[in-house]
């Protein structure tokens, strides 16, 4: 029976070849999910995170370890912008136009005013004036909550949320693991050869 030590070295180093080339390990990960890996990588970030204090190792066979893992994280997990897009539905012009955003904007605005005003009425002791100021704060709550913006943000963001989980936890192909000529695959080939392995990709070092 392996120890707890040597369970946790051994979980550590989960996603580190154990020979044969680049495309072999590739398509060992077939049948895993992205989930997976983004789970393995953590653990080993965590852990290396632990061994060697902030910043990790500076040189050495662990770093170039981790560097694999988080190249490895990087491209299998590429097309995740194409679920959760950086610029948001909701942040266009035209969502912004079509859920008067503008009056949003200025309830959320006020909110914040009428916030540092409560705190410094907090400080002095006012009680009345603070509870009138936590009324009006609740009002706006009422109003941004049931407000068409936030609610168009809330299901689009669910939409996000659900997108990104499906992708994650749906099987990886043998097809999604080869070489897409991309710089995630191109740089995932140069930590692999740090690690000293091959790969049918030739990357100059």
């Amino acid at each position: 029976m392996k120890t707890f030590k040597v369970y946790l070295e051994d979980k550590s180093m989960a996603l580190i070849p154990k020979g044969g080339t680049l495309e072999d390990f590739l398509r060992s990960l077939e049948g895993r999910t992205i989930k997976d890996i983004l789970d393995d990588s953590s653990y080993m970030n965590l852990y290396m995170g632990n061994k060697y204090g902030i910043g990790g190792q500076s040189e050495g066979s662990d770093r170039d370890a981790l560097m694999f893992a988080n190249k490895l994280t990087r491209f299998v997990n590429r097309d995740v912008g194409k679920h959760r897009p950086k610029v948001r539905e909701y942040e266009t012009a035209e969502f912004k136009e079509e859920h008067d955003y503008e009056s949003y904007r200025k309830a959320r605005h006020k909110k914040a005013t009428l916030g540092m005003d409560r705190l410094r009425a907090r400080r002095a002791g006012d009680h009345e004036y603070f509870m009138e100021l936590q009324n009006e704060i609740e009002e706006l709550e009422d109003f941004l909550s049931n407000h068409p913006y936030q609610r168009g943000m809330s299901m689009i963001e669910r939409e996000y949320d659900k997108a990104v989980h499906d992708y994650h936890n749906t099987p990886l192909t043998a097809e999604y693991l080869t070489d897409d000529g991309s710089e995630a695959y191109d740089e995932l080939v140069t930590a692999f050869a740090k690690l000293g392995g091959e790969s049918e990709t030739v990357i100059d070092v």
